[in-house]
C-alpha cells in the first residue's frame, strides 16, 4: 500500500472513530398544542447551551457521548429537566412545555385544540409560517396555503379583500368550526365567518390549528368538516417592540399597519395593540374596499392567577358582486360584475373576551373566560328597470351574543384530563327597508330570532408505554325560535321553537413506532344543526317559505360518521404527515327541494346518505439549510347515492357532489440565496369540479394551474421587503362556480380569479 493509500486508510478509521464517540443530537420545543417555541435556552450538561430558533429546533453537534443533564426554559412555561445517554451518531429529541400559569400571560388554546401527537389530522402552523406568505389577505386566502384540502375564492378578484370563502374538503365554511382563544367566531344562526368584516386579522394571530374532519371537541358551530382554532398575539416578549407595515400593489391596493408591544413589564403586565387601514379598487369592476381594523389584548400575571382581555373591532366598505358571471360575458370583460354600482355595504363586526387562569397546583389548572361578540350593518341591493324606475331596498342586520366558558384541566402520572362548558345566548335583529321606488324610506320586514346554546364536554388520554389512547365526548343542547314579520305575513307567523340535542364522541389511538415516527387512527360523529337560510332558503320569512318555517321535521339535523387513520414522520431533514379519511353522512342539507317564487332559490332539504374518502399530504424536506420544498395535496372520491331533481322529478344515482375537485395539489420551493435573500416559487393544480348535483358536463369549474412568485429581503432585523408576484403567466382560472339562468337556457357562471398581480410589503421593525 502507498502512502497516500495509508493516509486515507487513516482517515477513513478516524472518521468511524471520531463517529462512534461523539453524537449529533438534535430536536424540536413546543408548547403542548404542539406550537413551535422560538428562542427556548436549551443545555446540555454545565458547558453546551443553544437557542432554538424559529421552527423551534436546537441542535448539538459533536458532543462526547455519556450521560448529561438535559434542560430547556422557556418564558411562561415550566422547565424541563432530564437525563439523557448519548451513544454515539445521530439522535433525536423532542420536548413539549407545559404553561406556568405562575409567569405566564398566554392564552388557553387547548380546551379546543389537540397536542401534535393526538390521533386526529391536524396541522399547526406559527407566526413564521404565517408571516412567510401574509401580505395582508383576508382569512380565507390566508388559510388555503396552510392546510391540505382548503380551497378559497375571491369575489372581487383580488385574494385580498372583499368577500371571499373557502371549502374544506369541499364542505363550504358554515359546516367549519372557528375559534379564537376558543371563543366561537361563527355567526351562531347563519354559521358562517366573514373575514372581512375584520380584515388584517392574521397580522395579530401567533399561530392557528387546523383539524379536518370531526377532530376534537371545539365549542359553538359543530366541527362538521373540520375546526380552524387561531391564538391571539403572544404576549411573554420579554423586550417592547413596534412594527410598520406597508402593503401597496395591483389593483390599486394600500394596506397601512401600526402595531406595539409592551413586553412584560415590571408590575407583571403586558399589552399589544394594532390599527389596520386597507382599500382596493378590486379587480372586477365596482367591487372597491375601504375597511378598518382594532385588535388590542393586555395581561397580567402574578402568583397562581393570571388575566388575559383580547379584543378586536373592524369596519369594512365593499363593493358587492355575489352573483356569479356567464362565460361569455367573462370572455367579453373579465371584470363584468351584475351587481349594480350602488351595491355597496357598510358592516361592522367586533369581540371581547376576557380570560382568568388560576393554577389549582402544579398539575391542575382551571380557565374560566367571558366573552361578548356581534355585528351589523347595512346590505343594499338596487336594481333598475328599463322604463328607468328604480328599486332599492336595504337589507340591515344586527346580531350580538354572550357566553361563558370554564375549562379545567390537569395531569396524573400518564393520564391527562381536560373539561369543560360552553354557554351561550344569540340575538338576530333582521330589516329590510325600502330606500327609494315604490316607497320611499319605509321599512316593510322586520324579525327577531334567538338562539341558546349549552354544551360539555371531557377530554381524556393515558400513555402505555409507546401507546397514547384518546377519548373525548360531547353533550350540545341547542334551540333556535325564529321569528316572522306578522304584518308582513298578514298573519301570525307561529314559528315553533326548535331543540335538538347532540351527543359527539370521538376515540382515538397513536403508536408511537420509533423516535422518528407514529401512526394513529380516530373516529368521531359529529351532528349539525340546520343553518336559518337551510330552514327559509331566503333572507326573510315570507309567504312563500311559512309553511317551511313552521314545520320543524322538514329540514332535521345532520350527521356525519368520520373515520382517519395517519402516519407521521419527522427529523431534522423531513416533517410528512399523511392520513387516508372517510366520511359517511347522514340527512345532509342541499338545496335539492323546489324553486321558492319570491327568492328564486331551491328549498333546502335533506338528502340520501352520501360519502367523502380521500388521501392526504402534508410535508417540508429539508435539503440543506438554504432550500426546502415544502407542500400539500388531496386526492378525494365523494359521492351522493341518489338526488331526485324536484324540477323534472329524475332520479340521479351515483352522482358526484358540487365544487369537490378529485385532486388538489399546491408545492413550494424555498431557497435562501444570500444570508438575507429569500426566494420560493408556488405552484397550485386544482381539478375540474361540478356545479350542481345533476352532474351536468357543461356546469363544472374547470381545471387549472397557477404559479406564484415570492421573495423577501431583510435589513438586519429592523426592517424587511417582500413580494408577492403571483398568477405569472396571466392564467385565467377559477375556483367557484354555479349556475346562471339566461332565460330559460342554464349557463355556468363563475367568480373570476386575480390574474397577473404583484404586492409588495415593507416591514419597518423597532
Amino acid at each position: 500500500m502507498n502512502r497516500q493509500g495509508l493516509f486515507s486508510l487513516m482517515a477513513f478509521l478516524l472518521t468511524l472513530t471520531t463517529w462512534s464517540q461523539t453524537t449529533n443530537l438534535s430536536g424540536y420545543v413546543t408548547d403542548n398544542t404542539g406550537t413551535p417555541l422560538t428562542n427556548a435556552q436549551v443545555n446540555l450538561g454545565t458547558e453546551r447551551s443553544v437557542m432554538t430558533n424559529a421552527s423551534g429546533q436546537y441542535t448539538f453537534k459533536d458532543v462526547p457521548n455519556g450521560q448529561y443533564t438535559f434542560t430547556v426554559r422557556f418564558f411562561g412555561f415550566k422547565t424541563l429537566s432530564d437525563n439523557v445517554s448519548l451513544n454515539g451518531g445521530f439522535q433525536m429529541y423532542d420536548v413539549s412545555l407545559k404553561v406556568d400559569a405562575v409567569e405566564s400571560i398566554s392564552v388557553d388554546v387547548t380546551g379546543v385544540r389537540v397536542d401534535r401527537d393526538a390521533p386526529f389530522t391536524h396541522v399547526t402552523r406559527n407566526r413564521e409560517d404565517i408571516e412567510r406568505i401574509y401580505t395582508g389577505q383576508d382569512g380565507a386566502f390566508l388559510l388555503e396555503e396552510l392546510s391540505p384540502s382548503i380551497v378559497s375564492y375571491s369575489e372581487g378578484g383580488t385574494n385580498m379583500s372583499n368577500y371571499g370563502g373557502f371549502r374544506l374538503r369541499g364542505i363550504d365554511q358554515t359546516r367549519i368550526n372557528m375559534t379564537l382563544n376558543g371563543v366561537p367566531l361563527n355567526d351562531m344562526i347563519d354559521q358562517g365567518v366573514f373575514f372581512s368584516n375584520f380584515s388584517d386579522f392574521g397580522n395579530s394571530i401567533e399561530s392557528v390549528q387546523i383539524q379536518r374532519g370531526v377532530g376534537t371537541t371545539s365549542n359553538g358551530t359543530s366541527s362538521y368538516a373540520g375546526s380552524i382554532n387561531f391564538e391571539s398575539i403572544n404576549l411573554m416578549d420579554t423586550v417592547s417592540r413596534a412594527e410598520v407595515q406597508l402593503t401597496g400593489g395591483s389593483f390599486n391596493t394600500r394596506r397601512a399597519s401600526l402595531e406595539a408591544g409592551t413586553g412584560r413589564l415590571k408590575n407583571n403586565t403586558a399589552f399589544y395593540v394594532r390599527y389596520s387601514n386597507t382599500a382596493s379598487d378590486g379587480f372586477r369592476d365596482n367591487m372597491s374596499t375601504n375597511s378598518q381594523s382594532f385588535f388590542f389584548s393586555g395581561g397580567w400575571a402574578e402568583g397562581r392567577h393570571s388575566l388575559k382581555a383580547t379584543g378586536f373591532y373592524g369596519r369594512s366598505q365593499n363593493g358587492l358582486g355575489y352573483f356569479p358571471v356567464t362565460l361569455d360575458d367573462i370572455n367579453a370583460d373579465p371584470r363584468t360584475n351584475y351587481n349594480h354600482p350602488d351595491d355597496k355595504d357598510d358592516f361592522s363586526q367586533w369581540l371581547a373576551q376576557l380570560q382568568h387562569a388560576f393554577e389549582i397546583n402544579r398539575e391542575w389548572t382551571l380557565t374560566n373566560t367571558l366573552y361578548y361578540a356581534g355585528a351589523g350593518g347595512d346590505f343594499p341591493y338596487n336594481e333598475e328597470y328599463e322604463d328607468g324606475s328604480r328599486l332599492s331596498i336595504n337589507y340591515p342586520l344586527y346580531n350580538d351574543h354572550y357566553g361563558v366558558m370554564s375549562v379545567l384541566k390537569g395531569t396524573y402520572e400518564n393520564f391527562s384530563l381536560t373539561t369543560g362548558l360552553h354557554a351561550n345566548l344569540f340575538d338576530r335583529e333582521n330589516i329590510e327597508e325600502d330606500l327609494l321606488a315604490p316607497s320611499e324610506n319605509r321599512m316593510y320586514y322586520q324579525d327577531f330570532s334567538r338562539k341558546n346554546e349549552l354544551s360539555g364536554f371531557v377530554k381524556g388520554s393515558y400513555e402505555l408505554g409507546n401507546l397514547l389512547m384518546y377519548g373525548d365526548v360531547q353533550v350540545r343542547y341547542v334551540s333556535l325560535q325564529l321569528g316572522g314579520d306578522d304584518a308582513f305575513l298578514g298573519e301570525p307567523a307561529n314559528i315553533p321553537l326548535r331543540e335538538w340535542v347532540f351527543v359527539n364522541p370521538k376515540v382515538g389511538a397513536t403508536y408511537k413506532l420509533n423516535n422518528e415516527s407514529q401512526a394513529y387512527a380516530s373516529f368521531g360523529r359529529t351532528g349539525r344543526e340546520p343553518t336559518r337560510f337551510d330552514i327559509l332558503g331566503s333572507v326573510n320569512v315570507n309567504p312563500g317559505n311559512i309553511a317551511v318555517a313552521r314545520d320543524p321535521n322538514l329540514v332535521v339535523p345532520e350527521y356525519v360518521n368520520n373515520l382517519e387513520t395517519g402516519y407521521r414522520f419527522r427529523n431534522r431533514f423531513v416533517n410528512l404527515q399523511l392520513n387516508a379519511f372517510y366520511m359517511q353522512f347522514e340527512n345532509e342539507i342541499a338545496p335539492i327541494g323546489e324553486y321558492i317564487t319570491e327568492s328564486f332559490v331551491q328549498i333546502y332539504e335533506n338528502m340520501e346518505p352520501s360519502y367523502r374518502y380521500g388521501l392526504e399530504v402534508d410535508y417540508v424536506v429539508r435539503f440543506t439549510d438554504y432550500l426546502r420544498l415544502m407542500g400539500n395535496a388531496t386526492w378525494m372520491q365523494a359521492n351522493i347515492e341518489s338526488f331526485t331533481d324536484k324540477t323534472t322529478g329524475e332520479v340521479f344515482e351515483n352522482v358526484t357532489p358540487i365544487l369537490t375537485p378529485e385532486w388538489n395539489v399546491q408545492t413550494t420551493l424555498e431557497a435562501t440565496v444570500w444570508k438575507d435573500l429569500r426566494l420560493a416559487v408556488r405552484t397550485r393544480y386544482l381539478s375540474e369540479a361540478f356545479m350542481e348535483l345533476t352532474n351536468n358536463a357543461d356546469l363544472v369549474v374547470p381545471q387549472s394551474f397557477i404559479t406564484d412568485l415570492r421573495a423577501s429581503y431583510t435589513f438586519k432585523r429592523w426592517a424587511e421587503l417582500s413580494i408577492q408576484f403571483n398568477n405569472i403567466f396571466d392564467v385565467q382560472y377559477f375556483t367557484y362556480g354555479a349556475p346562471v339562468f339566461v332565460g330559460n337556457d342554464v349557463r355556468p357562471g363563475f367568480f373570476v380569479q386575480p390574474p397577473r398581480h404583484i404586492y409588495a410589503t415593507l416591514r419597518l421593525m423597532f
